[in-house]
């Protein structure tokens, strides 16, 4: 490596020849790190020193945030009337509303460039199953989860299922105890007036053969948020619907 080379070209260098990163994870390391390059945000003398001492954590989100952390998109409204952006037409079928959502998730902005909300499956997608049958539902459910694993692999992508029982959220189950993935991670949405006790059971099943789901508690969330609706981004962490947070800073 030249001697001419500045410590930032370095670095770049370093990402460039890491043989254990793939191509896309260069490339967002490399976003990452011209990033890092920019002067940090103005900050107060505190909390420069809380941040010294370890006191609080930015996660690592960059000098320069551009991109939100938690965006919370409502997919049901998406898959209903459409993008005209992504020149999509409405939902028609399940096929539709599984490849529709392949495609938005991608646009999903986010400071780890992976949306870290995919969703409430169930109420999103039972208005697309039709006369479908129970294992035709299982299979194309299955690629969907094996898909968002393979293209979206962080274990920050969260989807939502309950608290009513239906043929989505059991079949999501389901595959989740099957594949046993990281990702996405899963909460199911528990309410003892309307969550029967069978869906309760397969759920806490669940959790002994993949750690998943988080159960969290509907009634008080929804309590939180009144007439607006909500999704839970991060096991137990709730945020507006159409709406998210800038950060979580821990």
């Amino acid at each position: 490596m030249s001697k001419h080379l500045t410590e930032l070209q370095e670095r770049f260098y370093q990402i460039i020849n890491n043989p254990t990163l793939s191509p896309k994870q260069k490339n967002q390391w490399l976003a990452l790190e011209a990033e890092a390059s920019l002067p940090y945000m103005d900050i107060s003398d505190d909390i420069k020193q809380a941040m010294k001492d370890g006191v609080i954590c930015d996660m690592f989100e960059g000098h320069a945030p551009f991109k939100p952390r938690y965006v919370l998109p409502d997919y049901a409204k998406f898959l209903k009337q459409g993008s005209e952006y992504l020149e999509l037409a409405p939902a028609k079928d399940l096929d539709d509303a599984l490849n529709m959502l392949n495609i938005i998730y991608h646009h999903v902005p986010s400071v780890t460039n992976i949306p870290v909300y995919v969703g409430q499956l169930d109420d999103m997608l039972m208005p697309y199953v039709g006369e479908l049958s129970d294992e035709e539902i299982y299979q194309k459910l299955k690629r969907f989860w094996i898909m968002l694993d393979r293209t979206l692999p962080d274990a920050f992508m969260h989807a939502n299922i309950g608290p009513a029982d239906n043929i989505i959220c059991r079949t999501v189950l389901r595959v989740d105890a099957e594949l046993k993935q990281i990702a996405p991670n899963l909460t199911f949405m528990y309410d003892p007036a309307v969550t029967p006790d069978s869906l309760l059971r397969q759920a806490a099943s669940n959790i002994c053969e993949c750690s998943k789901p988080h159960i969290a508690n509907y009634p008080m969330h929804a309590e939180a948020y009144g007439d607006k609706r909500f999704g839970i981004v991060s096991c137990y962490n709730s945020l507006p619907l159409a709406g998210g947070s800038n950060t979580w800073c821990v």
